[in-house]
């Protein structure tokens, strides 16, 4: 029988980097699965506490000298047409690809960036969420590989930065690190969270405020963040190359911190 995410793309996921058997920043995982559950208005089952949850994600069937990348599908269930079901229950599902190295990559990656024009992301609480109606993306990340570029910007309908196809964007800028607020319909990124979190530590004061294309332009430094590289480096946009060393400074930072954060 075809599923609701399926049919409609009702569900959302997360994706998560495992090392040592462990999902890494579990807490900040957590949170962003509840939050999007809670706007979807899906049921969030009593045993997933923050340590109840990750007892269904079968962490101990993996190989503890790997590194993986985990999915979870959260799936509303029912039948069809477009009214959620009035009992409200969910399914999910895990799976799990290993990865090639342990750890975030160090040095930190250097891709290319472009820019995707063809279609618009919209502002609102729903931009935060990782849903399974991923459309967007999915062409963003066609057009990146036909463009032969690494990834590519996704802008807004006045034609400012919220995000790249499997990432999130930041700038550094002097003493500043710049990235797109939540409200304006940026993904609610882990990875963005841990890095805003350690940016003091680098003496960056972080500004969360919207920005052309151009504004990379004249910064001295590009990073696109996830849950699986960590930080990494933009190489070059357009006719502008970047360096790295505030980069693979924050790398060492969040790889530290992956090594000890676990819940409280």
């Amino acid at each position: 029988m075809m599923d609701r995410a399926q049919a409609y793309g009702d569900g959302l996921f997360e994706t998560m980097r495992v090392s040592g058997g462990r999902v890494l920043h579990p807490e900040e995982h957590y949170f962003r699965l509840l939050a999007g559950m809670r706007i979807l208005r899906m049921p969030i089952p009593e045993h997933w506490s923050p340590q109840g949850w990750l007892a269904d994600l079968g962490l101990d069937r993996l190989d503890v000298q790997r590194d993986y990348r985990l999915r979870l599908q959260v799936s509303r269930r029912g039948t069809l047409g477009y009214a959620p079901p009035l009992d409200g229950s969910i399914s999910w599902e895990v799976e799990a690809q290993p990865l090639d190295h342990v750890g975030y990559p160090q040095p930190v990656g250097r891709p290319e960036l472009g820019l995707f024009q063809e279609h618009r992301k919209a502002s609102g609480l729903l931009g935060n969420v990782k849903s399974s109606n991923a459309l967007l993306y999915v062409l963003a990340a066609g057009f990146a590989r036909e463009q032969r570029v690494d990834e590519v910007l996704i802008l807004n309908a006045e034609n400012q930065v919220l995000e790249a196809s499997k990432s999130n964007v930041l700038f550094v800028n002097g003493a500043e690190l710049w990235t797109p607020p939540l409200d304006s319909g940026a993904l609610r990124g882990v990875m963005r969270e841990v890095v805003l979190g350690l940016a003091p530590q680098l003496g960056l004061r972080v500004r969360e405020e919207l920005f052309s294309p151009f504004a990379l332009q004249q910064a001295q430094e590009v990073w696109l963040t996830n849950s699986i590289h960590g930080v990494a480096a933009v190489r070059q946009f357009r006719k502008t190359t970047y360096a790295s060393s505030v980069a693979e400074q924050m790398q060492v930072l969040v790889q530290s911190r992956s090594e000890v954060a676990q819940f409280q």
